[in-house]
């Protein structure tokens, strides 16, 4: 490991806690700092001349007013934010949990389909999507999203039993079998 990350390592406010660890433990939490420390020193949410960028600020600011309650304000925010920037998809994500929490839930179903056309498997924002067809009573796309969700992540209990119960409720019983055989750990 280079010395100057073993300078940073072994002194300081940690020093006695870092004089203690091994090597390998050392390079590895030098594996691990070097990423922090770039990530710190590269000028994420600035402009080229130091001054902090506009989507950054926009979006801190609708996170401000949403946690505050104050959702009108929040809801303009994140419409400002993502007319300006509209790469940006967790801004998508907030303000479809802010427009489900208004009871805005066709608003909110729109957003997070926006999402998904761009990253098909967000696993975040096909979850928001369930939660807004499920308060909908719109059952007509629940079992694709929760088959989608059980094959991103397939170790989530909970998503395989809502899709097993789905799949029972449906009349479906072969294939909610199936998911029940994994939830119990049982030989098929």
């Amino acid at each position: 490991m280079p010395d100057h990350i073993m300078e940073v390592l072994n002194g300081g406010i940690l020093r006695g806690f870092f004089e203690k660890l091994s090597t390998f433990t050392k390079y590895c939490l030098g594996l691990l700092i070097i990423p922090v420390v770039v990530l710190c020193t590269s000028g994420y949410g600035e402009c080229g001349d130091g001054r902090l960028d506009e989507s950054f600020i926009l979006h801190m600011a609708a996170r401000n007013a949403t946690k505050a309650g104050i959702y009108k304000r929040a809801i303009e925010r994140y419409r400002r934010l993502i007319t300006k920037y509209p790469h940006i998809l967790d801004a998508r994500k907030e303000l479809a949990w802010v427009l489900v929490k208004t009871g805005r839930l066709e608003e909110a179903m729109k957003e997070y389909q926006e999402v998904i056309k761009v990253k098909p498997n967000d696993v975040p924002a096909l979850r928001g999507l369930l939660d807004v067809l499920r308060r909908l009573k719109r059952k007509d796309r629940l079992l694709d999203i929760l088959e989608r969700l059980v094959s991103l992540v397939p170790d989530d209990r909970d998503l395989r039993v809502e899709l097993a119960v789905e799949l029972h409720n449906r009349g479906m019983y072969l294939e909610a079998e199936k998911h029940l055989i994994v939830l119990l750990g049982e030989d098929e």
